[in-house]
């Protein structure tokens, strides 16, 4: 494990949000809500904590890679990423996306890091090899998914700190049939303490038709929900990452997923994030940002974090609220013109830009819930 105090960075927000909290009219306690507060789930949670000593934290992250090809012909519909298509995707190109990729996640430094849009396992070896954080340290969890343009969803962890204990498929039937990625959970457990860990990769069908797609992203958040709620066993730490296609605020999220606020069975903090500032967004379009790319907790992960003492800087941080955050560099960015500002990609249209991808990845810290 890290030091703390190497890990953290300032972006806690401390004592005021925790007196807003009990006061039962914080900012993610509109009266909309109830506004009520978990006394039961707070105590137990302070209680289990009390005597613990600080903790290091984990870094989890979620990255969008934007079509990470190789250069070799697949089974399925990698034609525009091949050396004779309209995209000339060469070795040359294919080693360069490589090392912008690379170059982004060795900048976050995550344990656990989500992802997708890959064409299969052989690239994701190869991005472990050109990372210097992942390199020798990380394992891939992978399967491959039914999407008809042969990209699929990984997790990447460091095996110093997890083992894996089991891997599972969960499949997104659509209204209209299309094939699509499914979700994939994966159980850890942390070597340390022997506490488990439910991760679930998500990258929900996109919004290609219009108002129409809405029933697809509709049908992907009912297939994750049955499975998180038939499992009655899944443990107090859960994660759910991934690129939905849809904002914290859309019905797919909030209705389909039951996901929001802290009051919510899933605590979505790029919904909270949002609820501050609606401009935070990972993914640019004309009319502003959206949060696609999402980190969201189970409620006994989020408050276990809420009311976690960490030491930092030889200060001890009473109330440290598990926030969402967007990983955005200027050197991942385009400069001047139409597009200032926006995420630098591979290709912008048919132009070769030798970017990264049109998504901002996002991270959160946190420690895990314990067992009794």
């Amino acid at each position: 494990m890290r030091k703390v105090n190497s890990f953290f960075e300032v972006n806690l927000v401390l004592g005021l949000g925790f007196l807003l909290i009990l006061a039962g009219c914080g900012a993610m306690g509109s009266k909309r809500h109830g506004c009520k507060v978990d006394t039961h789930l707070l105590d137990s949670l302070l209680a289990s904590g009390s005597n613990q000593p600080p903790v290091a934290p984990l870094r989890v992250s979620f990255y969008n890679l934007e079509n990470l090809f190789d250069t070799v012909d697949g089974p399925n519909d990698d034609t525009e990423f091949l050396p004779n298509s309209a995209n000339a995707w060469n070795g040359e190109r294919y080693k360069s996306k490589l090392r912008n990729m690379a170059q982004v996640i060795d900048s976050i430094a995550p344990d656990i890091l989500g992802l997708v849009e890959l064409e299969n396992a052989f690239v994701l070896e190869d991005l472990r090899a050109n990372s210097v954080v992942m390199k020798g340290k990380f394992e891939i969890a992978h399967r491959e998914s039914p999407d008809l343009r042969g990209i699929d969803v990984a997790l990447m962890y460091n095996a110093e700190l997890f083992r894996i204990s089991g891997i599972c498929m969960i499949p997104i039937t659509l209204p209209d049939g299309y094939a699509t990625r499914s979700i994939m959970r994966v159980h850890l457990v942390e070597k340390g303490t022997g506490d488990s860990l439910a991760v679930f990769i998500n990258h929900w069908p996109s919004r290609r038709g219009g108002a129409a797609s809405a029933a697809s992203r509709m049908a992907a958040a009912a297939a994750l929900l049955q499975n998180i709620q038939s499992l009655p066993n899944l443990p107090n730490n859960y994660i759910l990452l991934g690129d939905f296609n849809d904002d914290p605020e859309d019905k797919s999220i909030t209705e389909g997923l039951n996901a929001g606020d802290s009051y919510h069975p899933i605590v979505n903090l790029a919904f909270l994030a949002r609820a501050k500032d609606t401009t935070v967004g990972t993914i640019a379009w004309y009319d502003g940002w959206n949060m696609f790319d999402q980190i969201m907790l189970s409620r006994a992960l989020y408050f276990a974090n809420l009311h976690n003492n960490e030491t930092l800087a030889n200060k001890q941080i009473a109330v440290a609220e598990p926030r969402i955050n967007v990983y955005k560099r200027p050197w991942m960015l385009q400069h001047g013109g139409k597009y200032d500002g926006w995420p630098l990609r591979t290709f912008a249209g048919k132009k070769y830009m030798n970017g990264y991808s049109d998504h901002l990845p996002v991270y959160t810290d946190l420690v895990l819930v314990h067992r009794h």
